[in-house]
């Protein structure tokens, strides 16, 4: 399908199957699913392709398609900036569903950069009840490289203090000088310069991120935060929210997942189950199963309930997996040996 001002963006819609259907999913919103940098519209893996089928199998209509430049989508020829365009070619995603289904309210979701400009177009359209920021890298760009060479240091002196100190490997490379020596400075005097220095510097500034977060939070929309285990993102998310996030978790406005020995883009399969599960169940909670799903100003309001430890559920929630073959599916008993009708893709 092609659709936006120019009808220059592909791409694929998933509507849910006739069982799906045939249930009370009237009121859901739908789901945009926004690329991963320049990954297209399939998502790292075929992630987006299994999300899309596991929503439409719950009731959500689920549109991925591809950014201008990326995949199928033509380049664009006016001056926009990378997060302008985006931006609106979301909200052209939004238009065009709005049209043909009739749906007003959306749930956008993402990788890594399709986290962040999910969080943006939240941020500006009050179509968006809900977001689910998978890897999201936050500001960090904006916030010029110190940022983030804080949180890389942050991150090797934790490995080095808990376990390379005890490995011999690394005393025989740093008697053979193949190691850099400049870089092993940093990493052991990192506590001192953490709790005197650039803590200090950057108590004084502000940091959008944090900001966007707050801001989608007070008008009510519902946020997922899911993280690989020692992503950058998830280290710059603690860094600029500091204990606030712990508030906003207790208070459940947000739900918040790390998933232990995963990779940014999540490439073994037991980690793409467990991401699955977690998004199938706070859509399932949030959307699916909310005593009161519609509220004013077109925003969700929903009871308070937790979340807490789906990543370590992996089979949790999980009915119609999507990855591999319908065997495979029937074997781990996500689906029934006699099949069922499946979401419809166009």
């Amino acid at each position: 399908m092609l659709f936006g001002q120019t009808k220059s963006l592909v791409g694929i819609l998933t509507n849910p199957g006739k069982a799906a259907s045939n249930a009370d999913t009237t009121n859901l919103p739908a789901v945009i699913l926004l690329n991963a940098g320049i990954i297209h519209r399939v998502g790292p893996h075929r992630l987006y392709v299994k999300m899309a089928r596991r929503l439409a199998a719950m009731g959500f209509v689920v549109l991925r398609f591809d950014f201008s430049g990326v995949g199928d989508s033509k380049v664009r020829h006016d001056t926009l900036t990378f997060e302008r365009s985006t931006i609106r070619e979301a909200q052209d995603a939004m238009n065009y569903l709005s049209a043909e289904t009739g749906i007003g309210r959306f749930v956008l979701a993402g990788i890594c950069s399709g986290a962040d400009v999910s969080l943006k177009t939240a941020c500006c359209d009050p179509r968006v009840v809900g977001a689910v920021l998978i890897n999201a890298q936050g500001d960090q760009l904006d916030t010029g490289d110190e940022l983030r060479s804080y949180v890389l240091i942050r991150q090797k002196a934790r490995h080095v203090w808990r376990s390379a100190l005890l490995n011999p490997k690394m005393w025989m490379r740093a008697v053979t000088g193949k190691v850099d020596y400049g870089d092993i400075i940093k990493v052991l005097v990192f506590p001192l310069r953490s709790r005197f220095g650039w803590k200090k510097r950057m108590s004084t500034g502000t940091s959008q991120y944090a900001a966007d977060l707050r801001s989608v939070t007070q008008d009510g929309v519902r946020l997922l935060l899911a993280f690989s285990e020692g992503d950058t993102g998830l280290e710059i998310l603690r860094e600029v929210f500091g204990t606030e996030l712990q508030q906003l978790r207790a208070s459940g406005k947000i739900g918040f997942h790390v998933i232990p020995q995963s990779d940014h883009v999540f490439t073994l399969l037991g980690n793409q189950e467990r991401l699955l599960a977690l998004v199938h169940d706070w859509s399932h909670e949030c959307f699916v199963n909310a005593e009161r799903p519609v509220a004013e100003d077109n925003r969700l309001i929903m009871p308070k309930g937790s979340l807490e430890g789906l990543a370590q559920r992996p089979e949790a929630g999980l009915r119609r997996a999507k990855g591999g073959s319908d065997n495979q599916e029937v074997a781990r008993g996500m689906v029934p040996a006699s099949g069922g009708p499946r979401p419809r893709e166009q």
